[in-house]
Formats: structure tokens, sequence, C-alpha cells
């Protein structure tokens, strides 16, 4: 660990000094107070996403990071993927067939353990609570992400147990007129993605509403594949691996009133496989405002999934078809006790159903939860103390308590925290559950300090302690003649580490650096997390990595984003193809290096975009995240791309 961090401090150390060289004394009597900097304008926007209460990030009772649209423009990222892997203890991993999913703090996380919210429609599938990604959720579609590296199920329920990523789109938020895009992405000898799309929003005083509508064909790797076991022989994948996401979504809003409906459609395919991704979304709500002090906003939300459709194309006997449902109703309270306490609370009720086509079983889960929590502001420190019980008519309830002490003190912040988070079972976890589908219950202690050593300078550290128990697992057996599959639950899990960032935003440049480290609790029960190599590293997850973000405005119109991602090296299952038992082998360190430059209002309201994305062409492996008998993805080569938008604004009818 050691090594591995020193590298990192002298790095941001030689950064700070490139930044510009300050004597002691000077740093010691900056006020956070002076003239609003660049950097300050970012840290002081508020967030819901830690508590259900407007705060700074800094403030926030959680570990928070924000995405702003300026951020997402100037760095050129593909997809949400590029995003994440810059964000500290973020990785992405693979689980089966090319299905690619968030890992987290060292931690496999895409079993149901980060929720995934798209203008506050939960995107994670009814079925397992997982997230496909790989050219998915098109970045410039989106204004803002905010993520939640840390617990949130004391507010989020039971698919938030490690965390939470809340995608808000242009159209739902700032976008007043019509944007149409249009991205490509060119390998050397393939075409690695083509996306379009078109954004529609009209805001005015009482009524508002928005569209938003895209496409997009991408290839998951343009690499050589061979299967895990040697079964056939290897083949290019350009033609043979695709990531295809299609999604619409419309939102209306009268005053306090609200109606979002949402389509999407992933598709993913491998060798043999097509998997298909489609759901549709409703929600309706009114926020009725008592009075000034008290809010009450009832909610209704309505599902239909048909997730991880599998269309085998040789074996058809072995495909998987099962429609999901929910039916949600939630009603929530806000008040203002005083100046200094907020109270919010709830209750919802919510009905999951299954229903397996191809063998017409059918299953039904009943859950309610009631919620509080409250805020209490003082001199010295800020006091969130809520909890969480949700109860389901299938497994044990989970009761979670949450408790933060937050601080900002001019130029310093601090945040002491501890949550007790959830995995509530789904679906298809019941229906093949073989130990008592127990929720899973998760301890989190995190410790947060920072420091804003300018106007422009910030350096921030957290510690955290994740310790998982009851884990849900899936495991099968497969013979020549029968297939049999199941959820059972593992005694524990979990990792420990810390987090560093460290920012410096100027007016015409700006640097993000970050480090993060994670390594596996002693007393790790799953084995399919086991690798032979060492205890500190569960498969497929890094131990180690380190990003570097520059942007500089070269001109008014033009800005040059580089990127750097170094992970460390990794260990995972990638074959047998000797037949001589699953041995775990060593996935070398890697450094993904990018760089873009934009160009804003080539004509008014066009911009244009060219980047180049892992110059070094490394191409790190995407791995399984558990040993599951699945060879890695090969990673992606070198890619060109271009990308183009036009935005025309209307006037607004606001008063």
């Amino acid at each position: 660990m050691f090594k591995p961090f020193l590298g990192a401090v002298l790095i941001i150390a030689f950064a700070s000094g490139f930044a510009k060289a300050q004597d002691l004394d000077s740093l010691l009597n900056v006020n956070a107070f002076t003239a609003e900097s660049d950097l300050q304008k970012q840290l002081n926007q508020s967030t819901k996403v830690g508590s259900g209460f407007s705060l700074t990030t800094r403030e926030t009772p959680g570990i928070v990071s924000v995405i702003t649209r300026e951020d997402l423009e100037n760095s050129g990222a593909r997809d949400i993927t590029d995003v994440l892997r810059l964000i500290p203890g973020f990785d992405i991993s693979q689980d089966l067939q090319f299905v690619q999913g968030v890992s987290l703090r060292g931690n496999w996380a895409n079993e149901g353990k980060v929720l995934f919210l798209l203008d506050g429609q939960p995107m994670n599938d009814l079925l397992y609570q997982t997230v496909a990604l790989g050219n998915r959720f098109l970045i410039e579609t989106i204004e803002r992400i905010e993520i939640i590296r840390g617990p949130g199920s004391a507010i989020y329920g039971g698919s938030a147990e490690y965390g939470v990523i809340n995608i808000i789109t242009r159209a739902a938020s700032s976008l007043n007129g019509v944007a149409v895009f249009a991205t490509g992405g060119l390998h050397s000898s393939a075409v690695g993605r083509s996306n379009a799309g078109v954004m529609l929003a009209q805001k005015n005083k009482d009524l508002s509403w928005d569209l938003t509508a895209y496409q997009g064909k991408a290839i998951a790797s343009d690499g050589d594949y061979q299967d895990y076991f040697g079964e056939s022989d290897p083949v290019n994948l350009t033609d043979l691996a695709s990531s295809d996401p299609t999604n619409i979504n419309l939102g209306i809003k009268y005053k306090d009133a609200y109606v979002r409906a949402v389509y999407d459609n992933f598709e993913v395919t491998d060798p043999t496989t097509e998997i298909s991704y489609q759901s549709y979304f409703l929600e309706a709500g009114y926020a009725f405002k008592m009075n000034e002090k008290f809010t009450l906003a009832p909610k209704f939300q309505f599902q239909k999934q048909n997730p991880w459709d599998y269309d085998y194309y040789e074996t058809p006997e072995n495909d998987f078809n099962t429609d999901a449902q929910r039916v949600l109703g939630q009603l929530d309270a806000n008040y203002d006790l005083s100046r200094r306490v907020n109270i919010n609370m709830g209750a919802l009720y919510f009905q999951d159903k299954g229903v397996d086509n191809l063998y017409e079983e059918t299953l039904i889960l009943k859950n309610y939860a009631f919620y509080t929590q409250a805020l209490f502001k003082h001199r010295l420190a800020n006091a969130t103390l809520g909890f969480r019980f949700e109860k389901n008519n299938r497994y044990d309830g989970a009761f979670v308590p949450r408790m933060a002490l937050t601080k900002k003190i001019e130029n310093l912040h601090f945040k002491l925290l501890y949550s007790r988070a959830f995995r509530s079972p789904s679906i298809q976890n019941v229906k093949l559950d073989t130990t008592g589908a127990l929720p899973e219950i998760s301890d989190v202690f995190e410790l947060e300090v920072g420091y804003q050593f300018t106007p422009e300078m910030l350096l921030s550290v957290n510690a955290f302690y994740l310790s998982t128990k009851d884990v849900l697992i899936y495991g099968f057996e497969e013979t020549d003649v029968d297939f049999n599959e199941w959820y059972e639950n593992y005694d524990k899990s979990g990792s420990r580490g810390l987090e560093l960032i460290y920012s410096v935003r100027k007016a015409l440049w700006y640097v993000n650096a970050t480090y993060s480290f994670s390594e596996a609790l002693a007393g790790n029960t799953v084995d399919k997390y086991i690798v032979t190599q060492t205890t500190r590293q569960y498969a497929g997850q890094l131990a180690h990595k380190f990003t570097l973000q520059a942007n500089v405005y070269a001109t008014k119109k033009l800005s040059v984003n580089a990127s750097l991602i170094a992970g460390g090296k990794r260990f995972a299952y990638l074959s047998d193809l000797n037949g001589e038992g699953v041995v775990s082998e060593e996935l070398p360190a890697y450094t993904l290096a990018n760089i873009y430059l934009n160009y804003k209002n080539l004509l008014p309201g066009l911009n244009i975009g060219v980047g180049v994305y892992d110059l070094l062409n490394e191409k790190p492996a995407i791995a399984q995240a558990y040993n599951g008998e699945y060879a890695p993805l090969p990673g992606r080569s070198r890619e060109l791309v271009l990308k183009l938008s036009y935005q025309l604004n209307f006037k607004s009818d606001e008063k």
C-alpha cells in the first residue's frame, strides 16, 4: 500500500507546485469567504443525493462526488463507464456474456448493491437488481451525475447497500430549447460506436415539459476472444459482441405536479447469445405545500420489465424469458421544525411480480417500509439521525439506522459517518433461494477530512470500513444432461481502505487527481471471490487506482482535456483450457491515457469535439468479478472519437 500511496502524494505535490507556489503564511491566511472562485462555486452547489435535504457536498452526510455538465463535456467521455473510472473506488467488471457492471471499493457491486437512478427512475432490473453497462446512459444527454460512494439504504432502500448513482438529464433540468447530437468512434479496423439523439424541453412558469430520445450501436470489443474452456476456436469480436441502447424519456410538470414516462432497451451480445433488457417506467407525484414549513408528497410508480432475456443462437432450450413488474405507492413528509431542525419521514408499499414465460411460473413479493431522518444544525456540528425498516412477505425484515456528524468550519470540513445498509432479495433471489433468502446486511464506518488551502485548491481524504454479512451469492452446477442454479447466503465479505481527492480549479484551467486503495477484509467466506495469489484482493478487483485529469481553456471556445487512469494488478479466473482445474491468474497493471479537444460555437450553437482513448493501446481486459467460468472481455483498442452537437435555445416565458 505504501509505495503507490507515496507515488500519488508525490504526483499531487508536483501538481500543486505547478498550480502556484505559495508560502506557508499565505496559505494559513486564506479565508474561505473571499470572492467565490470556480472551485468554490462547484463545492457550494447543493445536492440532495446524500440526505434528502439540500446541502453542499462538504456538508451532506455521505461521501459524495458530483460531476457537472462542464466536466462531462470537457472530458469527452464516451459513456458512463469512462466517467465512473475517474471516480475514487469505482471500476468496471464483467458479469456474464460480456454484460458489464460496477465494482466499488474493491467489491463486486452489480449484485443489487448500487442503485442507478435516471431522472428519479430506478434502473436496476427487478429480477436480480443489476444494471448492465457499456455504451448505455449516453453522456451527451446528461446534465449532472451525483454519486454516493457509500451506503444509501436508509434513504433509498434495498438496492443502495454500497452506493447510489443519480443521473439527471439535460432536458429534465437546464435545457430550454432543442438539442441534437451524434457521436462516432473508430478503431484501426472497426467502427467502435455510432450514437445519435435529440432533446427538446420548454420551461415556463407553471407548465414545463421535456423529451429525450436516443439510439446507439457499439461493439463491446474489437479483440480476439477464447472461451473459458476452449471449446471453440478463438474469434474476433468486432462483429460478434455489441452494446446497443435505445431510450425515450418524457416528462411533464405543472406547478407542483409531475409525470414521467421512460422506455429503455439495451441489447448485449457475445458469440453465443443475445441478451436484452427492456423496461417501461411511469411515475406521477405531487408536492402539497401545506404551509411554509410542511410539505406532503405522494408518489405512484409503475415498472414493467423483461430483463436478462436470453436468446441462445444454437441452444434455444437454454433460453430465459421472465417478465417483471412493480407497483409502488409512497407518501413522503418534510417538516422544518425550526431554522435548525428538519425532519423527513415517510412510508411506502410496493408489490413485485415475476412471470416465467417459458415455464408459466409466477412469484409475487409484497414489501412495505417506514423511514425517518432528522437533521440538526448546531454551531459545533450538523447531526443527522435516521432509520429505515423494510419487510417482505417472503424474508425477514431489515432495520438500518444511520448517524452522521458533519461540519464546515471556514476552510476545514469533516464527516464522521455510520450506516447500516441492506440488500433486499429480489424476485430471482427468492425463487432460487436455498438458505432462507436473508437480506444482506452491511455495517459501514466512514471518516472524511478536507481542507481548502486556497480559494482554488482543495484536498480531502476519507477512510472506510465496510463489513457485509449474509452475503447473497449466485451458484450453479452444469453437467452434460442438467443445469442447476441457486442463491445462498454466505457469512461474511467486505473491504476497508482510503480515498484521496486533490483539486485545483482556476478560471482558465483545472486539475483533479485521485488515489483509492482498498483491501479485502480478513475472514471472507465467499469462495467465488477468493483468488489463490492473495487474501487482500477479490477476483477481478483493483487494490490501487490513481487518476489524473487536467483541462485547459486554450481560448474562450477551445478546451483541451487529458486524463490518465492507472490501475494496479488484478487477479481473476481467465480460463481452464488445460482442464487441470480452476486457478486464478494475474492481470498486469495498466495505464489508460486519453486526450480530448472540445470546440464550442464553431457556429452559434454548434459544438465539435475529437479525442483519442487508450492512447497507449494497452487494452486492459474486463475480467469476471467472481469465479463464474467466463473468460475476460478483451479490452478495446485505441479509439478515435468524434462528437457533434447543436443547440437552439427558446426564449423563456418565466416571469
